[in-house]
């Protein structure tokens, strides 16, 4: 049975969970105010544009609510907005996440803490925010670590199924997607980055549900895309074409909208609206496609497939994501997306990784590990001063 089934909403089943899930969930990062703290202040703005996006979401078919103890006001506005809405309980999937914390005791805590800010009895989904690092890794799997405390939280009735969000390293995701433990995982995967490929794979052999992360801004800033990228995309709009490459892969289940206010909805309905229920990866998109690809040909690192190889760097440089942001700056002019993640990245992070680029060495110990034979200290020196912008720079050491 599909919960809140709407017509002009798809449906895919999550995996083993054998819920079916809508193509859409809500994620709920972007309420308004929603980051700002105390985490127990709610303003009546808030409130009320917490509401409105819910409702709309769910009038349009989406049955999945997706948050994370991490989201500060997040699960409170969502539990104040849940019994103003039209449908019921039974109508919709709840799924919140909280890091995997190396107290197990910690881990039922968030749960519990979970369960009553969104004021329900129990949660269809929980996750692992996330497991990027070995760190995580460990808190997670060792004996009476925290899994084994949701596995015990499950037996009782409060969690329904267990899965994990990541953003790390793809060999990292592997490891965590082959152990078996999950029903699903949540992921990066999108037009512009595809390195999580063979996680997708996998995840789908055993059965878990795959859950696409932040596919339009993270996946390049698309609600705000340049004027070049949008005629590149035309007459799709690139949220469109990039939602439709995602849905095309049938081992997909569901992606994220981070809608901030209801209007947003609307564009990501167009995905849906298909020419007489065409694929979603037909001949429009298929055109769009060849016109992206001989635009990216023009650019020298086209030829990075970011095949990884060059990792480890000495000196922590995320090599083929920094090469990754030059190239879509260069072709697709996507550069204040590129400058924005740039200036996220952190030597010392987990989320999202790396070094300036500007302090290679130029050791050379990545040269004979790349295929495509780059000079690779040049691309990276050549990057750093394309991306680099002082404005941006949140975590990267002077």
């Amino acid at each position: 049975m599909i919960r809140n089934a709407h017509p002009h909403m798809r449906y895919r089943r999550f995996g083993k969970t054998n819920l079916q899930i809508s193509v859409f969930t809500l994620g709920t990062m972007r309420f308004l105010h929603g980051w700002d703290k105390p985490a127990d202040e709610l303003p009546q703005d808030s409130l009320e544009n917490s509401y409105e996006v819910i409702q709309t979401a769910l009038d349009n078919g989406v049955n999945l609510i997706e948050t994370a103890k991490g989201y500060v006001k997040s699960e409170r506005l969502i539990g104040r907005a849940l019994p103003r809405l039209t449908q019921k309980r039974d109508d919709y999937y709840l799924m919140s996440k909280a890091k995997p914390d190396a107290d197990p005791e910690a881990m039922r805590r968030y749960v519990l803490e979970s369960i009553e800010n969104l004021g329900v009895e129990k949660l269809d989904l929980f996750a692992f925010h996330g497991i990027n690092c070995e760190r995580d890794f460990d808190n997670t799997f060792r004996p009476g670590g925290a899994l084994d405390i949701l596995n015990e939280m499950r037996r009782e009735g409060l969690v329904d199924h267990i899965g994990f969000s990541t953003h790390g390293p793809p060999q990292l995701i592997l490891r965590a997607i082959a152990t078996g433990a999950f029903d699903f995982v949540n992921l990066h995967y999108y037009y512009f980055r595809r390195m999580n490929a063979g996680a997708i794979h996998l995840a789908n052999a055993l059965d878990m549900g795959v859950f696409i992360i932040s596919p339009n801004d993270k996946g390049g800033h698309l609600y705000a895309a340049p004027e070049p990228l949008l005629q590149q995309t035309a007459p799709l709009h690139p949220v469109t074409f990039n939602e439709r490459f995602i849905l095309a892969n049938p081992q997909i289940h569901t992606m994220s909208l981070g809608l901030s206010e209801p209007a947003h909805m609307d564009l990501h309905l167009k995905t849906l609206q298909t020419e007489g229920d065409a694929p979603f990866w037909s001949a429009a998109e298929r055109s769009i496609d060849r016109r992206m690809q001989e635009a990216a040909a023009e650019s020298a690192l086209f030829a990075c497939g970011h095949c990884v190889n060059c990792l480890p760097c000495p000196e922590r440089i995320n090599i083929p994501e920094v090469l990754r942001m030059a190239h879509l700056a260069q072709v697709h002019h996507m550069l204040p997306f590129g400058q924005t993640r740039y200036g996220e990245m952190d030597p010392n992070g987990v989320w999202f990784p790396g070094a300036a680029a500007n302090i290679c060495t130029r050791c050379n110990e990545c040269l004979p590990r790349c295929p495509q034979n780059l000079n690779i200290p040049e691309r990276l020196f050549a990057a750093h001063d394309q991306l680099f912008h002082a404005d941006k720079q949140s975590n990267q050491p002077n």
